[in-house]
Order: structure tokens, then C-alpha cells, then sequence
């Protein structure tokens, strides 16, 4: 049974995604480039809205942390589409932690450029464990400009 009539269907509209250079850490090296999903602005305020841990969740406690978690992964899953170019070179270049990367194909990897691929619990891990300037700051900005932009395009719609 479906919901309209006969003729008539729901798809979902898949909008181009926004290109976004994060990092090139050799210069003979491919770039880092994370593709965003452009995000209509109200979707993107209510996405935000829910950054914010309820107003009984006492600051820097265990429940803070655990919504701040959750949020984060929410966010990367509604606006990191997918990437290229993330070698082993360009992953090092993004943590600001102490851990490192290290393997026993590590060389392999690094030799062969090899790419690691887009996966929604690493895009997490480094969206939490590189610096905002180098990973999260640049998504966040393509997005905002781009849901700024579709808002300024609809208040040019309703004014004629």
C-alpha cells in the first residue's frame, strides 16, 4: 500500500556535497578532502540546538560528556558524507593527542600513498581527536556558509 496515489512518489533529493580541504601534509601528496552534505538552515539550527546538554545536566559531569558524545557522533553522521585522500601522512598530521599511528604494514601504507577509508566511527574519533582549526572548524564553516547562503536565496524568493 502506499501513501499517494498512483503516479506519484517520494525520493529523497541527494544535493551535491560540499568538497572541504582539510590537510596536505606532503606537498607530492594527495589532498585531505571531506565532503560535507549541505544542510537546509532550519535542519541546521535544530541540528545545533541539540549541541547543548539539558538544563539539568550539571557541566564537565559524566552525563555532560556522555550527550557531548553523543552529539558529536550525531553531527558527523548528518553532515560528513564521505572523504579522499586520507593517507597515513595526512591522519598523523591531524592528531593533537598523544596517540600515534603505527602497524606492522605502516610502511606499506605510507609508500603506496594508500587512502583509509571513510568510516563513521573514525570520522568521530577525528572530529574529537584533532584540532578544531584543522578538522572540525572547516566542516563547520562550509556548512554555515552554505545554509546561509539557501537562507538569503529564500528571502530573495519572498520578497518577489
Amino acid at each position: 500500500m502506499s501513501l499517494l496515489p498512483e503516479g506519484l512518489q517520494l525520493v529523497k533529493e541527494e544535493l551535491e556535497p560540499i568538497p572541504v580541504r582539510i590537510c596536505q601534509a606532503e606537498s607530492s601528496g594527495p589532498w585531505f578532502v571531506v565532503r560535507v552534505n549541505p544542510i537546509p538552515v532550519d535542519k541546521f539550527k535544530r541540528l545545533l540546538a541539540k549541541s547543548s546538554p539539558p538544563s539539568n545536566v550539571r557541566p564537565g559531569s559524566k552525563a555532560a560528556q556522555d550527550h557531548a558524545s553523543k552529539f558529536e557522533r550525531m553531527y558527523c553522521k548528518a553532515v560528513v558524507r564521505d572523504w579522499e585522500g586520507l593517507t597515513v601522512d595526512n591522519f598523523e598530521s591531524l592528531l593533537a593527542g598523544e596517540e600515534v599511528l603505527t602497524g606492522d604494514s605502516m610502511d606499506e601504507w605510507r609508500q603506496e600513498g594508500r587512502e583509509i577509508p571513510f568510516s563513521l566511527d573514525l570520522c568521530v574519533y577525528l572530529y574529537q581527536n584533532s584540532w578544531a582549526e584543522k578538522f572540525s572548524n572547516p566542516i563547520f564553516t562550509a556548512v554555515q556558509d552554505r545554509a546561509a547562503e539557501d537562507e538569503e536565496e529564500e528571502e530573495e524568493k519572498n520578497e518577489f
